[in-house]
């Protein structure tokens, strides 16, 4: 008798678990297709984002030796000021990573902080750029200001340099 509880059980056993099973894989109790609503909501994706590239992105124009005044004024004031904001910063090379993780600009005239330019290491054009240039050179780098702090100064997420 004990062996036939256990041959009902694992009876009743396999059908519950092709039950769950069932109800897991074929969960469209409306009996619609789901094809064409998966389709019409793929195909407006695409469209949002062409719209957003569509858009190139406004920089607004600034030495390093500007940012890093309103800094010394009011470090606060520039913080709310510059973080999250795209900017076109100019400013000699001072730091070159030899990672190629970043590049410090500094202003006119010699100061520990600066603008710490974040380098995308995926952007080719980026890298092609830094192999190119030399501490004390003058550039422009395209970007975000990420942070904003007296000691560190400024970091930026690089777009793009000239």
């Amino acid at each position: 008798m004990g062996k036939l509880k256990i041959g009902c059980l694992v009876v009743v056993g396999f059908f519950l678990l092709i039950g769950v099973i069932g109800a897991i894989g074929g969960g469209n109790k409306s009996g619609k297709d789901n094809n064409s609503q998966s389709s019409s909501v793929s195909s407006s994706q695409p469209q949002a984002k062409q719209e957003k590239k569509a858009a190139p992105k406004e920089y607004t124009e600034i030495s390093v030796s500007a940012l890093m005044q309103e800094l010394q004024d009011n470090a606060m004031a520039a913080q709310k000021k510059y973080k999250d904001k795209n900017l076109k910063v100019m400013g000699q090379v001072e730091v070159m990573d030899s990672s190629g993780n970043y590049i410090s600009l500094h202003g006119d005239s010699y100061s520990i902080v600066g603008v710490q330019c974040m380098i995308n290491k995926k952007d080719k054009a980026q890298e092609d750029f830094l192999l190119n240039i030399k501490k004390g050179q003058t550039i422009t780098a395209y970007g975000t200001i990420t942070d904003v702090g007296e000691v560190m100064g400024y970091s930026l997420k690089v777009d793009k340099f000239e």
